[in-house]
């Protein structure tokens, strides 16, 4: 299992947004549909919000227990490759959704698996917020998603 630090894994999780940001922006490029590009169009800024917040925790932050090292609880998903060919233009919004569900899901697993294995209470409360952070996340992209595909 790898070993990092707290607040490497926070840059990781920022790294990950950003790549997710593109990756729904290349998707933008190649889809067809109006209420799909909407969706995406959606899903790149959220991304970049996302991202955003991540660099200006990690700025705010300057807990010592997050220069602690050890062991990641839980395979983690922040290096999995985003391909773009792998999806067709005539793309519909469930598909879109289930996208995003899929990377939100990803990391609620990741920040979980940090969380319990965390080795400190500040360390756990650091990834418990994160956690809940994309939890919210996920419930609110299935929102949009539900309205965006109502149009």
């Amino acid at each position: 299992m790898p070993y990092g630090q707290a607040k490497g894994i926070i840059d990781a999780g920022r790294a990950f947004h950003q790549r997710a940001s593109a990756f729904y922006q290349q998707l933008h490029d190649k889809a067809e549909g109006a209420r799909v590009k909407m969706l995406l169009d959606y899903l790149v800024r959220h991304e970049a919000h996302l991202e955003r917040a991540l660099a200006d925790f990690n700025e705010a932050s300057r807990l010592k227990a997050l220069d602690a090292w050890y062991q990641y609880a839980q395979k983690q998903c922040l290096l999995q490759p985003f391909d773009v060919s792998q999806y067709p233009e005539d793309m519909t919004p469930e598909m879109v959704m289930e996208i995003g569900l899929n990377i939100d899901s990803c990391l609620i697993a990741s920040y979980k698996g940090m969380a319990e294995g965390a080795t400190s209470a500040e360390v756990r409360e650091v990834f418990e917020n994160l956690l809940l952070m994309e939890e919210q996340e996920k419930h609110k992209l299935a929102r949009i998603a539900l309205e965006i595909n109502e149009m």
